[in-house]
């Protein structure tokens, strides 16, 4: 079966199977406005699902093998998915399938400059802010963030400029689908144990998602775990910030409102 990669440069049309879900929608959205035909279902009938909908792809409400076309090229799945779920059952026998975090990083290759935040705490709000200062500065970008960002009421945008602001969770090493040509690390704690076991393992997959970045790591330089997880990189530029001396970029004179 031919990568995720290949599939989404040659295929027009591509099912999901739960379109409507959070993480699910904006990918939807800029494949879209990149000019592929969608279908897709959801056994839940929320916001997300009828704005996709207005948007132009095809829905079904409720999931079942006759949702998907004959002239489906791909299909792209969420994780959420219940095991013994009929249609994904039938796509995975007949289709070439991929889950949402391998179609992700797929996209995030289709843009020159992809901006991956990650870290174990405030990956949504700094996807949200980065996203929100490059609108404002005219700079247009795309967007797949965590949480909904008021300015533009939605999970994420697809912006007419080759930069990508895409959150980047470190669940079940997802993110080591991503090729960033920017990283940004924010701190790495103990969490998601269920998978990672212990801290050293959840470094491990952080090293590895910055090695995969292609040019620069910023990175939060007050954060001991961080800095020792990216000890000896190199071939990229690496620029730590924070509030202590030392740091490439240091916040002063921090003031926070009420």
């Amino acid at each position: 079966m031919k990568d995720i990669d290949t599939l989404l440069k040659e295929s027009k049309k591509i099912h999901f199977i739960g379109i409507g879900g959070a993480g699910m929608c904006p990918i939807a959205e800029i494949l879209l406005s990149l000019g592929y035909k969608l279908t897709g279902s959801d056994n839940n009938d929320t916001e997300t699902f009828r704005r996709i909908e207005r948007e132009g792809a095809k829905v079904f409400l409720g999931q079942k093998p006759s949702n998907i076309s004959d002239d489906t090229e791909l299909v792209i799945y969420t994780n959420a998915i219940l095991k013994g779920n009929e249609e994904l059952e039938y796509a995975k026998k007949n289709f070439p399938c991929f889950e949402r975090a391998e179609a992700l990083g797929a996209l995030s290759r289709v843009f020159s400059n992809c901006i991956g935040v990650c870290g174990t705490h405030g990956k949504t709000t700094t996807s949200s802010m980065i996203t929100q200062i490059l609108m404002r500065a005219g700079l247009d970008p795309s967007a797949v963030i965590g949480g909904k960002l008021p300015l533009i009421d939605a999970y994420g945008r697809y912006g007419h400029s080759q930069n990508f602001v895409c959150e980047s969770c470190e669940f079940n090493n997802t993110f080591l689908h991503m090729n960033p040509d920017m990283a940004v690390i924010l701190n790495i704690d103990e969490d998601h144990l269920d998978f990672f076991k212990n801290l050293d393992n959840i470094k491990k997959s952080f090293r590895t998602f910055a090695e995969k970045t292609t040019k620069t790591i910023i990175y939060n330089g007050d954060d001991k775990n961080t800095v020792d997880t990216l000890k000896g990189i190199e071939g990229k530029r690496l620029i730590s910030v924070g509030r202590n001396a030392g740091n490439e970029w240091v916040a002063e004179n921090i003031d926070v409102p009420g």
